[in-house]
């Protein structure tokens, strides 16, 4: 069987706050209006979401459950994330892993909000991690004319 993108249901977000916080990723304020999911056979595989700061778009929680890793899966979830974000130019977030957000278009940077140095902050926190342990990258989304 094969593997199916999905926005998430509300039965869906017990289940990504228990494998994202595994993952130390963020699990706060997660909706299924945000949030889309992989499955495969109705068992989740992987995740990532959309979260908003007022004008400050993030992608965030983005998470593979470890036996599906390197099927670009999470290249899968990235790409749609993307294409569906509400927003003209900027869209930030935060990783342990630039390289892989690079390959997207991603890139490191340090004029950061406020409000994702804050959100860095409670999360490291959370995980018992240093706040150092995150990169702040942004995309510049480029809109196609119609």
């Amino acid at each position: 069987m094969a593997f199916i993108l999905k926005k998430a249901g509300y039965a869906d977000i017990k289940k990504v706050k228990i494998h994202a916080e595994k993952l130390n990723l963020d699990s706060e304020e997660l909706n299924p209006q945000k949030l889309y999911i992989i499955e495969k056979e109705k068992k989740l595989v992987g995740f990532g979401r959309h979260k908003n700061y007022g004008n400050i778009h993030e992608l965030s929680t983005v998470g593979i459950l470890e036996p599906y890793r390197r099927l670009r899966l999470g290249q899968v979830i990235v790409e749609k994330l993307i294409s569906l974000a509400p927003v003209r130019n900027e869209i930030w977030l935060t990783t342990i892993f630039p390289e892989y957000f690079a390959k997207f278009g991603f890139k490191t940077d340090k004029n950061i909000p406020e409000e994702l140095i804050l959100k860095a902050e409670r999360i490291c926190k959370k995980f018992n991690k240093s706040p150092e342990y995150n990169t702040f990258m942004k995309y510049h989304k480029i809109l196609k004319q119609p």
